[in-house]
């Protein structure tokens, strides 16, 4: 197999995303919703020795805003794994060898592939270099009745959902940067939080929340759903919808939500939305692997998820670092460099 790279999808990019059943991390638009000043898309075919396309993948090259720097600082990440013919995951594997090949040949100083959504399992990951992360994904089959999702669901999910709604909590669906804004707000809530508990949450900046929400909701690729108690949100969830999967991006309570159970309310009401907006399945995210574990940090987290009565689907995370170690004491100099410019009255 060899791999082409274009810096756009081409005419028949959206042939190849059916043809191989690609998800929303393989198609245009998600690049699209990816695309910024320091952020490029790259669309990779894998090509047989007849020169036929076999598998697509995207992957997303991040540079550093910093000047100068910026131009020898990128890594390369991938959401997913090639979509490729037949889901065959030899085929697949073969086209990540070419991928990691491709980073370490094109200057990178690190590579990510995840597997969210993947059609099939590659086992090789770590052969290639990769360290692999093990993951745990919880999905809710949407295809079944209200009364069959109610079953499946926890003694004490059940008990939380019956609890919140007695408080008087109302959802609300909306597509408004303020709304995003409202969901960063609860997002520093749930960071403080898991902080204390010694877990790293990363935070992005106010205009981040509201370009991502306006690409997400122009595109109609993402809702953000709040609940709010006496007009006051108390808990939200931002929620990506492509081709009959939906899947939680991102959320955040304060601390009153958690004391009327909001989060498990919020999750049972957006379930039958997504129901009626066509989804046929929805995906609550990953978790650690070793997040089943009680004494895991993040065991709370996959309590919640799983709780949900989903399936739990095993995936992992490949992540390749310091391809370039010699950048790294070039970066630092180079920053010792400015730091009297940049201190000057």
């Amino acid at each position: 197999m060899r791999l082409e790279v274009e810096r756009s999808a081409g005419p028949e990019w959206i042939h190849w995303l059916e043809q191989f059943e690609g998800n929303i991390y393989h198609s245009p638009d998600w690049a699209e919703i990816c695309r910024s000043n320091h952020v490029f898309p790259l669309f990779f075919r894998g090509l047989d020795e007849q020169g036929r396309c076999v598998g697509i993948a995207l992957g997303i090259e991040r540079r550093s805003s910093r000047p100068v720097i910026g131009h020898f600082s990128k890594r390369l990440d991938f959401e997913t794994f090639p979509a490729v013919q037949g889901n065959d995951a030899r085929l697949a594997s073969r086209m990540i060898k070419r991928l990691v090949e491709f980073a370490k040949a094109g200057g990178y100083r690190g590579l990510t592939i995840q597997s969210h959504y993947a059609g099939m399992t590659v086992d090789d990951l770590d052969r290639m270099g990769l360290m692999v992360i093990p993951r745990v994904e919880c999905i809710v089959d949407l295809t079944r009745s209200e009364e069959e999702r109610w079953k499946q669901l926890s003694t004490h999910h059940q008990r939380k959902i019956k609890k919140a709604g007695r408080h008087g909590l109302v959802l609300e669906e909306v597509c408004t940067a303020e709304a995003m804004q409202e969901l960063r707000r609860l997002q520093i809530g749930s960071r403080d939080r898991r902080a204390v508990r010694g877990e790293y949450f990363g935070l992005q900046g106010e205009a981040y929340y509201e370009q991502m929400g306006r690409r997400y909701f122009e595109r109609n690729l993402g809702r953000l759903f709040i609940m709010r108690h006496e007009g006051h949100a108390v808990s939200a969830a931002f929620i990506s919808m492509y081709s009959g999967r939906a899947l939680y991006v991102f959320g955040g309570s304060e601390p009153k939500g958690f004391e009327l159970d909001a989060p498990a309310l919020l999750f049972w009401k957006v379930f039958g939305r997504c129901v009626e907006l066509g989804c046929r399945e929805f995906n609550l995210g990953g978790v650690p692997a070793s997040a089943a574990d009680p004494e895991s940090l993040a065991h709370g987290l996959y309590r919640f998820k799983s709780g949900f009565g989903g399936r739990q689907v095993q995936r992992v995370t490949g992540m390749l670092e310091n391809l370039r170690p010699s950048f790294n004491s070039l970066a630092k100099n180079m920053r010792d460099l400015c730091l009297p410019l940049t201190t000057r009255g």
